[in-house]
């Protein structure tokens, strides 16, 4: 009987789309080789088999695509360590990492909105993006916190949602249209800081920027 590895990896490689494959390629996410398998295949065949962090750790090791993916959805978060979460957020590379680990993984952990906060600071920008789309999901599962919390954000907010850098801001953007519109007790906070936001970058190179976010909430 072939071992869980051995089984993935069987699947991967039965599985493969070279259009797919193409396509991520010349989308410019960097990986050292990916096989073109659609990540709702990985996440189908990861649940039918269950978590498994020893199959995790495994895959880890794998340096393409597929098997970095299905590491985060592998993942046993009720036993994984910070250290590994670190590592893990640390060796994103693309917005797929982030989003694909952000659902599976990163959004699941008792201490997602410790772990969001911290990254909120940090300067690289795909483990920043991780930290946004972690509060998103959070506000979309009704598990975000308090309006403390939200205060403790906010000077990242101030800051990133005028970055020039577009992942950053998509997902700053996506942050805060889902805290706006989940929950409506922080809702007036979140407008009051992005008028006043608004107000301060008037008549700078982030004027259409920061109008651009007032309206989303809008609509929230």
């Amino acid at each position: 009987m072939a071992s869980p590895l051995a089984s993935a990896l069987n699947f991967i490689r039965h599985h493969q789309d070279g259009e797919i494959a193409e396509k991520i390629r010349n989308s410019g996410m960097e990986y050292n080789m990916n096989y073109g398998v659609s990540s709702l295949l990985l996440s189908n065949y990861a649940k039918s088999v269950g978590r498994n962090q020893e199959l995790a750790d495994a895959l880890w090791k794998e340096n393409f695509r597929e098997a970095k993916l299905m590491t985060f959805m592998f993942t046993d978060y009720q036993i994984i360590s910070d250290e590994t979460i670190q590592t893990y957020v640390s060796n994103c590379v693309n917005n797929e990492m982030v989003e694909i680990a952000v659902i599976h993984i990163f959004s699941l952990l008792p201490n997602a909105l410790p772990n969001a906060k911290k990254w909120l600071s940090d300067s690289r920008r795909y483990v920043k993006m991780a930290g946004y789309l972690t509060i998103a999901r959070l506000a979309m599962k009704q598990s975000f916190g308090t309006e403390t919390d939200l205060q403790e954000i906010f000077p990242s907010y101030e800051r990133d949602v005028i970055s020039t850098d577009f992942f950053v801001y998509q997902s700053v953007q996506k942050a805060f249209q889902e805290l706006a519109f989940r929950r409506q007790d922080l809702k007036p906070l979140i407008v009051e800081k992005t008028k006043y936001i608004c107000e301060q970058n008037k008549g700078t190179d982030f004027e259409l920027q920061t109008k651009e976010m007032c309206q989303i909430l809008e609509y929230c």
